[in-house]
């Protein structure tokens, strides 16, 4: 980081907003001024009162069995309506603080923040925004490793639990997680987009400057990120930072370093007198119930009221320190700032912590900074890599023709070779064509042999057969064939005569296989003869003396083929 930057954390809470500007240099940040406004109007009709969730399910139910528990019941609803007069709690000193004057005030909401953003007189307004308290559902899922899964499969599984929890899918600006160290999940999810982020979208056609949006982020994650920033947290040790408002209160439980529990919404603030017992019996509640496994600091964060909630809770809790969300020393620079009215703008200044990322590893990695917001807001940065690539270009033609110009005479004899390359490719042309010409030819030429090949396989079988028996009987004399007959399996079936018995063997073994079926005495002419039947199953020991040779020639024509 070059030079100096300042950065503002923009906090609507309630019907006010407050205005915390801080000034990054190198790796420390100094807090500058604090202001406070109130709207023109109510924003929306209220944030929906959206219960904390963990892996054990809702807290609904046991908000109200602490109201049960505690007698904290509705009989006192009338007297929390009651108008409060703000005069009895701590205020802001106006000396300390830019307040605007009534007479000065706009008449809207987006007018307001126009003069607001128009107050810092900057060419670029870095701004950080916060989801107010209690917008945000938060839920702390310890059942699975995490850090096993695969993002993918993870953001389905999320987006599936938000649906069955809004009744409706959300978009990935809806919701942020975080996969921490032990492999557990915080996941924080909204219903609508941040107020604050609304009024500034609306803000950006009248204001003529630029603004950046560099964070938003839920109080409660605000808050957390300035504990870790401000305290030594031991792992074991569990913080309770309780964070004010005018009309609810909320607890966030951090043990060691990590978010363990971020409570239901009490619906309970600062303009009621019976807020400080409804926190106290929500915290003992939760301890008691087991849902917190022990206390050992109370942190009050946006703290109205002076000394009065450190008291109670000092004397409800005596054994655990009580105090306002401290920073460090080094924090305090401007003296138009009074460290005593620091308590009242704790999550503003959280915002601008985050905006500014200085301490960007101390903060949870939860952000609700929309997609659309962060493209719109992209440009090209020339930081020094960028300036080195542009000279590096600017260098390119420089380079080039310095080159060029040393090596042209070798481009030119190379230039000439492939001219005379491509002269001799011309030549070689009509020879290569008539190469292609001959190639085809005796593709077919092959093609024909094969199937004259393959038409001569025991073409000469019937031939061959009868050569073997006329050869066969010469040497056998007073014998004769009077049938010769086809058997449907390729052998043969013959029958005949013989003057002697023994020669009819010496006919069986003229041929590779066959067996003699039947040999009957018979009188023919007045001469005794033997008949005699034959069945031949093979005649010759190969097939291959059915089909003529094929000349060395043709056979490795064909076989070039493959």
């Amino acid at each position: 980081m070059f030079g100096k930057k300042d950065y503002i954390g923009l906090a609507i809470e309630g019907e006010t907003i407050r205005v915390a500007r801080v000034r990054a240099s190198g790796s420390s940040l100094k807090l500058i001024k604090l202001d406070q406004f109130s709207l023109v109007e109510k924003i929306g009709a209220g944030s929906t009162e959206s219960a904390a969730v963990s892996e054990e399910g809702s807290f609904d139910e046991a908000e109200s069995e602490a109201d049960s528990i505690f007698g904290l019941d509705e009989e006192d609803e009338e007297e929390d309506e009651e108008e409060i007069d703000l005069e009895d709690f701590g205020t802001v000193d106006e000396d300390t603080t830019d307040m605007v004057d009534e007479a000065d005030t706009p008449q809207s909401n987006e007018l307001l923040m126009y003069d607001i953003l128009s107050g810092f007189n900057q060419k670029k307004v870095h701004l950080g925004l916060n989801v107010p308290s209690g917008n945000t559902i938060f839920q702390i899922i310890r059942d699975t490793d995490f850090n096993e899964v695969k993002e993918k499969d993870l953001v389905e599984d999320l987006e599936e639990k938000l649906a069955s929890i809004y009744g409706e899918p959300k978009s990935s600006d809806q919701y942020s997680y975080e996969v921490r160290e032990d492999g557990s999940l915080l996941l924080a999810s909204i219903d609508n987009e941040s107020e604050t982020l609304q009024l500034i979208n609306n803000v950006r056609e009248l204001y003529s400057g630029k603004i950046a949006v560099n964070s938003v982020v839920p109080d409660e994650i605000s808050l957390v990120g300035l504990v870790r920033v401000n305290y030594e947290l031991d792992p074991d040790e569990v913080t309770g930072i309780i964070q004010f408002s005018e009309k609810r209160c909320r607890v966030v439980f951090m043990q060691g370093e990590e978010v363990w529990l971020v409570s239901p919404i009490i619906n309970e603030g600062t303009n009621q007198d019976s807020f400080l017992n409804t926190v106290f019996s929500k915290i003992l509640f939760q301890l008691d119930t087991g849902e917190v496994p022990s206390l050992d600091r109370i942190i009050l964060a946006n703290n109205p009221r002076g000394e009065e909630p450190v008291d109670f809770f000092s004397e409800n809790f005596p054994d655990i320190p009580v105090e306002n969300l401290t920073f460090k020393d080094s924090f305090y620079e401007s003296e138009n700032v009074d460290p005593s009215t620091i308590p009242f703008f704790t999550t503003a200044i959280g915002s601008a912590f985050a905006a500014s990322g200085v301490y960007e590893e101390d903060f949870p990695d939860i952000s609700l900074l929309p997609q659309y917001v962060a493209d719109r807001q992209k440009i090209f940065k020339l930081q020094w890599h960028g300036m080195l690539i542009l000279f590096l270009i600017f260098l390119m033609p420089i380079t080039f023709n310095y080159f060029y110009t040393q090596n042209v005479e070798q481009i030119e004899s190379l230039s000439d070779d492939l001219t005379e390359m491509n002269d001799r490719i011309e030549e070689l042309n009509p020879i290569v064509d008539r190469s292609k010409q001959m190639e085809q030819d005796l593709a077919t030429l092959k093609g024909k042999l094969v199937m004259l090949d393959t038409l001569t396989q025991g073409s000469q079988e019937w031939s061959q057969k009868l050569q073997i028996v006329n050869e066969g009987l010469e040497d056998i004399s007073n014998t004769w064939i009077t049938s010769f007959a086809e058997e449907s399996s390729g052998g043969a079936f013959i029958q005949g005569y013989s003057l002697y018995r023994e020669r009819i063997t010496r006919i069986v073994n003229i041929f590779d296989e066959a067996t003699l079926m039947n040999v009957n005495n018979e009188t023919l002419r007045e001469q005794d003869v033997y008949s005699f039947s034959i069945l031949i199953s093979s005649f010759a020991p190969s097939d291959s003396i059915y089909s003529p040779s094929t000349p060395k020639e043709v056979k490795e024509l064909i076989e070039s083929e493959n």
